[in-house]
């Protein structure tokens, strides 16, 4: 009997083994066949998730260097061309001095930096766009003042839909101080 009791508890044994292995492999396919859907949702997140991460760290490489194109505009419009003219030039000078920066530099350079704004401005956000257009409006506008050849008292006066070199040179400052204003707000925050 003792023989008989072994074998037949073994054969128990194996049998329940056999049945809890079938029934762990069972549930392991109904369970990765339901949770299907959820483990495809989650990759399709994580990859919508990446994109949203490449698309913001270039945007805000485009964005800063638009600030800092921005920024390289109003240097060279507010400073960048040492052809300034002194009082004292005119009064002890016979002729009128020579620029350091002739006009048609100023204009290539000008042209350059048109360049450079409009390979950005895909990149950037309506808003965004729209006053880098400004920046390189009001330095054109800017050029185009320094580089006449009209002389200046045969020019149209601010009153009469002329130009006013220090209003539109405050309009460049202001355009470029907005764009690093929101380069910082949208790129630099800390959550």
């Amino acid at each position: 009997m003792n023989e008989n009791f072994s074998k037949e508890k073994l054969f128990q044994g194996m049998i329940f083994t056999l049945l809890i292995t079938f029934a762990t492999g069972l549930g392991n396919v109904l369970s990765e066949f339901f949770m299907l859907d959820v483990k495809k949702q989650e990759a399709e997140d994580n990859l919508h998730a990446d994109a949203r991460r490449q698309a913001t760290e270039l945007h805000c490489t485009k964005l800063q260097e638009s600030a800092s194109l921005a920024t390289e505009i109003m240097f060279r419009a507010d400073r960048g061309y040492p052809n300034v003219v002194t009082l004292e030039d005119l009064i002890y000078g016979e002729q009128m001095p020579e620029k350091r920066v002739p006009d048609e530099k100023i204009k290539e350079e000008q042209k350059n930096l048109e360049h450079q704004v409009f390979k950005l401005l895909p990149y950037l956000l309506p808003d965004e766009a729209q006053i880098m257009e400004k920046v390189m409006l009001q330095h054109s506008i800017l050029t185009s003042i320094r580089t006449s050849k009209v002389p200046a008292e045969h020019r149209s006066a601010p009153s009469e839909g002329g130009f006013n070199f220090n209003n539109e040179m405050h309009e460049l400052r202001r355009a470029g101080t907005q764009m690093s204003q929101i380069f910082r707000e949208r790129c630099m925050r800390v959550d």
